[in-house]
């Protein structure tokens, strides 16, 4: 690994906490278009939808950080999380991986800042780890993250005046323009008509 990757993988993080380094990132992004058939014309952002933004990383915390990035203090944020030890005698890959089960299951909107770009709202749905005998110093974990989509909405409330009278009014105007009418008795016509209408209904 170059010491000029190390640089800059160092100030990529997940919920504010910035890892050793980010192996790899995957960043999904998808507009879902209707299958029915759309009117000419019509808005067509009427008929597709944006999804939520979906990412993969693969990031790293070592028990023993080396290179440029240690010696300079690019990880002393992480060092200073996590150490070389806790407390409750975890190394530095046990509490990174433990803080990031936690942001996990507190459920709460985080900031992720990828090489690409800054992503709000994330919510991490899964977190998978594998170690063997060459990783037991070094935590390797491939995250995924979803976007909450968040939107305001606004409630007007109408008092009971203003209910009533759009009712009467509605009710009113419908039996002014309506009139009064005479029932009528279907002609053969009307009955050819309706029983193809049926027909076509049908087929």
């Amino acid at each position: 690994m170059a010491f000029e990757n190390l640089f800059i993988r160092t100030k990529r993080s997940i919920g504010g906490v910035e890892l050793d380094a980010t192996l790899r990132e995957t960043h999904s992004t998808t507009v879902t278009a209707t299958s029915n058939p759309v009117e000419l014309g019509a808005d067509i952002t009427d008929n597709a939808a944006v999804e939520p933004v979906q990412l993969e990383l693969q990031v790293a915390v070592s028990d023993t950080p080396l290179g440029l990035a240690a010696f300079t203090g690019l990880v002393d944020t992480v060092t200073g999380l996590f150490g070389s030890s806790t407390t409750n005698n975890l190394t530095r890959s046990q509490a990174a991986y433990n803080t990031m089960v936690e942001i996990q299951n507190q459920r709460e909107p985080i900031s992720v800042q990828t090489k690409l770009k800054l992503y709000e709202n994330m919510l991490i749905t899964n977190i998978s780890v594998s170690q063997d005998k060459d990783t037991s110093r070094i935590v390797m974990m491939n995250i995924s993250l979803k976007e909450m989509i968040i939107v305001e909405t606004e409630t007007v409330k109408l008092d009971q005046d203003q209910l009533k009278g759009n009712t009467t009014k509605q009710q009113a105007s419908s039996a002014e323009k309506s009139g009064r009418k005479e029932a009528v008795t279907p002609g053969a016509g009307v009955k050819k008509s309706w029983l193809k209408s049926i027909g076509e209904f049908l087929q």
